[in-house]
């Protein structure tokens, strides 16, 4: 067993990740001259928190049969996945699935974010990027795909686990943002997730108050918690995007939730730490 690190030290290197998944992402899309880096940057935090705390995943073997499914359904965050995959180190498998022993995204790949052939294209793309689980861009898109792998979770559980061996027991994760739960698809597949009581699956809304075109009430004044609880979820809230305590209780209430699935509503601040 090594040292022990005091609450002070852990509190610092929590601190250096973030701030390290927040300026690949403004780095990036400053080389390419072109991409989104706000939502990474506020959402660092809660990717950090999910990612070290709770998301089981190999980073050895990304196509692991019951890893944890995370799904980032604004696709054009996608710097925070690249970093995220980069900075766990997660390794590259080709078309075949095989293990190719090198990383999925190294610090060359996110120099060429944005480029041709780059394997950090503007948008997540399946089986281009090894650690990407479905293609996301077209809003709404990711949280609906996310509704059918939960489903699918279900399936496998309900078929192939036995009382003294348990093949499948993952969780899908979902980002979202105001843009995805404007969609009317995000509408159908959240009512759906409630209907089938999914407690495997867990949305994660960046409740930012901001689109490309201005302030979300241009366009959009609903009760979002209200809806969700509607449906038959489980609704939580962070009221802070940088508290990772609050993140880590909501992550938990998750996960000890059994009977529906989980929406929690983080507000942030887009583009924190600039």
């Amino acid at each position: 067993m090594g040292p022990e690190v005091s609450p002070q030290r852990l509190e610092t290197l929590d601190q250096l990740c973030i701030n390290t998944i927040r300026t690949l992402a403004m780095d990036a899309v400053q080389a390419a001259d072109s991409g989104h880096p706000g939502t990474p940057m506020a959402l660092a935090p809660v990717a950090y928190c999910l990612w070290q705390r709770f998301l089981r995943f190999d980073p050895e073997d990304p196509i692991w049969p019951n890893r944890d499914r995370f799904v980032l359904s604004v696709g054009h965050a996608s710097m925070l996945l690249y970093s995220l995959l980069h900075l766990a180190g997660v390794k590259a498998v080709n078309k075949a699935y095989e293990r190719l022993g090198e990383l999925s995204v190294g610090f060359e790949d996110i120099k060429t974010f944005r480029q041709l052939d780059s394997r950090c294209p503007g948008h997540p793309e399946y089986r281009w990027t090894s650690g990407v689980e479905t293609t996301t861009g077209p809003l709404g898109q990711g949280v609906a795909v996310s509704v059918g792998m939960a489903i699918a979770e279900r399936w496998m559980a309900s078929h192939f686990n036995r009382p003294d061996f348990e093949m499948f027991s993952h969780d899908v994760y979902a980002l979202c943002g105001d843009g995805c739960l404007m969609e009317g698809v995000s509408h159908e597949a959240a009512s759906l997730a409630g209907h089938l009581t999914l407690s495997n699956l867990c949305w994660i809304y960046d409740n930012n108050h901001i689109t490309i075109e201005g302030p979300t009430t241009l366009a959009f004044s609903e009760d979002v918690a209200t809806r969700f609880v509607s449906y038959g979820w489980n609704v939580t809230r962070v009221s802070d995007a940088n508290d990772l305590a609050m993140l880590e209780r909501a992550f938990r209430t998750f996960k000890q939730t059994s009977d529906r699935p989980t929406l929690i509503i983080v507000d942030s601040h887009i583009a924190y730490g600039a």
